[in-house]
């Protein structure tokens, strides 16, 4: 019931910000009361003169004595003070931008009067930018954070006008002189300087929200040694703050967010529509769904905005897993201006946060057990799956993409899933079959396009690639859904993908080369005379073979193992979804790096030694022994020296390029340990040819 309760009040929440949204932004008809059709509704002064009213003129000024006119100033001051106009002291705006006002004393006056008398009007200067404010920003648009500060500043202003009030009680008895008026008066001038010099600012900027409570914050910084000072800035902070701490509480205990006047530093992205329960499954979410702009951070927050953005998203994952999760309630925060008050709050709902959502996956939802069994099928540490995988479909691979069979493959895939020892892994049923119509190359240059102006113009050439050959194109794919998808992102799935082929590629290559041994064992008990044509082809199938084993083993248990004991040991220390998401991206990262992927003349050369022990396979791979024709044998001897000696040059340029890379101090050094894994022999050679 509860629960229920809950979640109408949250749509009602909700329907209530969509309705203030639409009428902030939509419906610009509303004016408060003091718009400039209604010039007289104001409390302060009327500067456009064609509304100003006539006043009375006063004779002979001049000829009264100085006592007779501090009179008539005293009561013109309190006119003046209060925002309307009187007879000797007239108001004139200063340019250029007329938002201030300056004032002038009848010439007539004395002297010694007119400067007392203009020390006292800066309090009606004041009066009117701070009034002005406040009638400006009853607008909707200004948002609950400016409207707070107005509430704010009504409070001294109040007190300003009991004084005036008071004033005028000593002025009928007789005894308010220009200099007894200065004296009650110049705390409150002081008070109206601090105010209309923030709501200056705030005009000058067109502040809201968090930009608002910056202004408030370092000007009440600026108020060293000044204790009034200090006071009002404190009260009109701690005011103006408590709208915008409510959509911080909201955020940081509840992982929502209720801003209908959009004040907040942290926003909605679109994307949040566009997805819900299971379909909010990429990397794009964790990323879009909840954008900060910093300059409407207050200043005081920024050094703990990345937390607090986490804070929200952590609970928001919680909340769309559907999760019975107690949510934390913490201490109402409250504006201070000491910038660590806010850190305790703060760390104590981002602990909670992280801490939630980290055993949510690891517990409910198994992640490790889920990362393990995508290293299994697509970084192949499953041996006996693979090999029974490719049993089963071999000869449906080697037919070209366009006419290979998704539905027979992914028959078969469920069958050697079934058959082998996956069968006992409970996320089996996760991987899937598919296709893609360009090869390792262009998947790398599509990944490093994605969200430039490339992307479109690779798409494009992607799309016009020739049909390439079924072990190429084929890969696996392994299903998430939501939160796993968090960290098995697209992304990263993509990464996996991509070393997947490579090493599904590679281990085609070797299986290939086995069969030639196959078969010349199959000669040899045919005929134990062991012609020099099949020594030959023999010796350079060897070499192949050696050269493909070697870089399955670099890959396997220098690259991939090191790094995901690596991953494991950085999964024991995490504390937050966020290290879980940077751990698996740098373990992905590093393999893909090491497996000289991202290296394009080392990809370059791999592809083309694969290629040409694919050619020499194709060519060897006969139905009659080598020496069964005296001249083909003799034909296939110099085929074999030709490709045995181009295969030997490719294979000293790409341990050159290797050597090479290494010397670079940006480089991993691991790569130089391919070179330790062929024999002493053609080390040897290499390095006399280094030499």
């Amino acid at each position: 019931m509860e629960d229920n309760a809950e979640s109408r009040s949250n749509l009602i929440l909700e329907q209530f910000e969509a309705l203030s949204r639409s009428i902030v932004k939509n419906d610009k008809s509303y004016k408060p009361i003091h718009d400039s059709t209604r010039l007289y509704a104001t409390r302060t002064f009327i500067t456009d003169h064609g509304a100003s009213q006539e006043l009375e003129v006063l004779p002979n000024v001049d000829s009264l004595l100085v006592s007779e006119q501090e009179k008539l100033l005293t009561k013109d001051l309190l006119y003046v003070l209060s925002g309307a106009e009187s007879n000797l002291i007239t108001i004139h705006t200063i340019p250029p931008s007329h938002n201030k006002i300056g004032f002038s004393v009848d010439d007539r006056i004395d002297h010694s009067l007119k400067d007392q008398t203009l020390q006292i009007t800066q309090a009606a200067g004041y009066y009117y930018i701070v009034q002005k404010y406040i009638e400006k920003a009853c607008n909707f648009e200004y948002g609950k954070v400016n409207h707070a500060l107005v509430a704010a500043m009504k409070n001294p202003l109040r007190e300003y006008h009991i004084l005036l009030g008071q004033l005028e009680t000593i002025l009928a008895k007789g005894e308010l002189s220009l200099q007894s008026f200065w004296f009650h008066i110049h705390q409150s001038i002081h008070q109206l300087h601090i105010m209309s010099s923030i709501a200056s600012v705030i005009e000058e900027k067109s502040a809201r929200g968090g930009q608002v409570l910056s202004i408030l914050h370092e000007k009440a910084i600026s108020m060293v040694g000044d204790q009034s000072g200090k006071r009002i800035c404190h009260a009109l902070s701690e005011t103006a703050s408590q709208p915008y701490f409510r959509i911080l509480e909201n955020w940081i205990y509840k992982g929502m967010i209720h801003d209908p006047f959009e004040e907040f530093f942290i926003s909605k992205g679109e994307i949040e529509n566009d997805f819900k329960g299971e379909f909010i499954a990429t990397d794009d979410y964790w990323e879009n769904s909840y954008t900060s702009d910093i300059q409407y951070c207050p200043t005081f927050l920024r050094k703990n905005s990345n937390e607090i953005l986490k804070t929200g998203k952590y609970l928001n994952v919680i909340r769309q897993c559907g999760q019975e999760i107690g949510l934390y309630m913490g201490e109402k925060i409250q504006y201070s201006i000491h910038e660590h008050f806010y850190v305790e709050s703060i760390q104590s709902a981002y602990s909670f946060a992280s801490k939630t959502l980290l055993e949510l996956l690891l517990n409910d939802y198994d992640l490790m057990k889920r990362i393990e069994s995508v290293k299994h099928y697509l970084l192949m540490d499953q041996g006996d799956f693979i090999v029974q995988f490719l049993d089963l479909t071999e000869d449906e691979l080697c037919k070209q993409i366009d006419d290979l069979n998704e539905i027979r493959l992914t028959s078969l895939l469920e069958l050697a899933l079934r058959t082998s020892s996956s069968c006992t892994d409970p996320y089996k049923d996760s991987v899937k079959v598919e296709l893609f119509p360009s090869g390792i190359r262009d998947m790398l240059v599509n990944m490093i396009s994605i969200g430039t102006p490339m992307e479109k113009e690779t798409i494009f050439e992607l799309n016009d690639t020739f049909s390439i050959p079924g072990v190429e194109a084929f890969s696996l794919r392994f299903e998430v859904k939501w939160p796993v998808s968090l960290v098995l992102n697209d992304r990263a799935i993509t990464n996996y993908q991509l070393i997947f082929r490579h090493l599904f590629f590679c281990k085609h290559v070797e299986r290939r080369l086995c069969q030639v041994w196959l078969d010349g064992k199959k000669y040899k008990k045919l005929d134990p005379k062991d012609p020099v044509e099949n020594r030959t082809a023999f010796a350079l199938r060897q070499k192949m073979l050696n050269f493909v084993q070697n870089l399955l083993y670099y890959m396997a248990f220098e690259v991939i193992e090191p790094a995901w004991h690596i991953f494991l040991s950085t999964m024991n220390r995490v504390q937050n979804i966020d290290q879980v998401m940077e751990a698996h991206s740098s373990f992905l990262s590093s393999i893909v790096h090491d497996s000289m992927l991202t290296t394009p003349d080392l990809l370059d050369s791999i592809t083309t030694l694969l290629s040409y022990c694919i050619q020499f396979s194709k060519k060897f791979l006969k139905k009659t022994p080598l020496h069964s024709n005296q001249r083909l044998a003799s034909a296939m001897q110099k085929s074999t020296i030709e490709f045995d000696k181009i295969f030997s040059d490719y294979l000293v340029q790409f341990l050159r390029k290797v050597s090479s890379i290494v010397q670079n101090p940006n480089q991993s050094s691991k790569v130089v340990n391919i070179i330790h894994r062929f024999d002493a022999q053609f080390v040897l050679t290499f390095v006399k040819n280094m030499l």
